[in-house]
């Protein structure tokens, strides 16, 4: 018997013992559990422009994770205590949250960025090479608390870097540069809600049967 079909019959008995198949992993958060679900704007170190956009785009990932999950915008957190007559987020302002908007758990999101970085890499000095970078990194977090205990139902984080600017120096190519000409921090939302969501969003996974 050839080689060829030797290995096509062994292929052939494997696959009669066993084959793969895809099986779907449900999310680890299955927010439909919650009922009515509110969600405070997202806070951040930068402008409203940022914040307004990260909770949209937020809320975008939770509906294409889960579709027909409810969310109720209950706007700024400032605002939101100001409507319920509340100085701090404690259980008693969950609790009249929960009763004023109907929601069983609410959403809060933060984003920190830093100040720009500059790093400096000298390379061969015979030659007077070397570069330097300057980039702003970003942190984002978020909880879900519900609204009659007050407790911590679900947590997660992410970071991101984008580059600001880049130069390199070198006798043989010269002074070659580039400048970003987007927000680095706008640039950067994406990256972030979509490492900070994962526990929403059904998986797959491919099992062994016979």
């Amino acid at each position: 018997m050839r080689q060829s079909a030797r290995f096509t019959l062994l292929l052939a008995l494997l696959w009669g013992c066993s084959h793969t198949v895809v099986v779907p992993v449900p999310p680890k958060m299955d927010l439909k559990s919650f009922g009515t679900l509110g969600l405070v704007e997202f806070a951040s170190n930068s402008d409203a422009a940022i914040n307004s956009r990260a909770t949209r785009e937020f809320e975008a990932q939770i509906h294409a994770a889960q579709p027909g999950t409810r969310l109720v915008d209950l706007g700024s957190r400032e605002a939101l205590l100001a409507a319920v007559g509340s100085r701090q987020f404690d259980l008693d302002a969950y609790r009249k949250i929960g009763a004023k908007y109907g929601v069983d758990a609410i959403f809060f999101g933060d984003i920190a960025y830093s100040d720009p970085v500059t790093n400096v890499k000298i390379g061969d000095l015979s030659k007077l090479e070397g570069g330097m970078h300057t980039e702003v990194r970003g942190d984002m977090s978020a909880r879900l608390v519900e609204t009659r205990s007050g407790a911590s139902v679900w947590s997660s984080s992410s970071w991101a870097r984008r580059q600001v600017n880049h130069l390199s120096v070198s006798t043989e190519t010269g002074i070659r540069g580039s400048t970003g000409n987007a927000n680095p921090r706008e640039e950067m939302l994406p990256a972030l809600l979509l490492n900070l969501t994962p526990d929403f969003r059904p998986t797959s996974v491919r099992q062994q049967v016979k």
